[in-house]
């Protein structure tokens, strides 16, 4: 058991650093435009890299067969934007995943906020039943919310054709799951 924990402590420190790899990277010099896209893709990157690595954590959490197919259509949803941000990093290069997207202050609260949330989810020792259930669904939710923002914004300052379409269809793609997680919520969690 203690080897099991020690595990889990290591991997979700892992997973709370890899958030924020590249910080050591430099921000695009002044306040243009692309330069502000760049810190927007690096965060939504960052974003979607980091929510695949939930897939196991919740993997050993008993969950309703809703809520099962609904986290593991996320965590794999969030897997392909990483790469395919990642592909599309590569052949334009003027999107840049790879830029601190927050001041140090700002990444060490979301990492103490990421490694809250990951012992509250972790298996054995955190939340069970509807509490780990209601709380992961309201962490997903948030997610969702932030980066569909993100992501709407983005599209009005974006002038590279692809990359316009990419923002666009990935708000739609963001709206659309933060949707079905919402109602979830409403249905099984909170009391209308």
């Amino acid at each position: 058991m203690l080897k099991r924990i020690i595990g889990i402590a290591l991997v979700l420190t892992l997973a709370a650093c890899s958030q924020f790899r590249g910080a050591e990277r430099h921000r695009p010099e002044g306040n243009s435009v692309r330069a502000q896209l760049s810190i927007g893709y690096s965060l939504l990157y960052q974003e979607a890299d980091g929510i695949p690595k939930l897939k196991w954590l919740l993997a050993f959490k008993e969950q309703p067969e809703e809520m099962a197919r609904l986290t593991n259509e996320l965590t794999t949803y969030y897997a392909g934007l990483a790469d395919t941000m990642r592909k599309l990093a590569r052949q334009h290069p003027a999107m840049r995943i790879d830029v601190p997207p927050m001041s140090e202050i700002e990444g060490d609260t979301r990492k103490a906020v990421g490694a809250d949330i990951a012992k509250e989810l972790a298996p054995f020792v955190g939340k069970t039943g509807a509490a780990f259930e209601r709380d992961a669904l309201l962490m997903f939710y948030n997610a969702l919310d932030e980066q569909r923002h993100l992501a709407a914004i983005m599209v009005g300052r974006e002038s590279d054709p692809a990359l316009k379409q990419f923002l666009e269809t990935t708000t739609v793609e963001l709206q659309t799951r933060h949707a079905k997680v919402g109602a979830l919520l409403n249905r099984k969690y909170f009391t209308q």
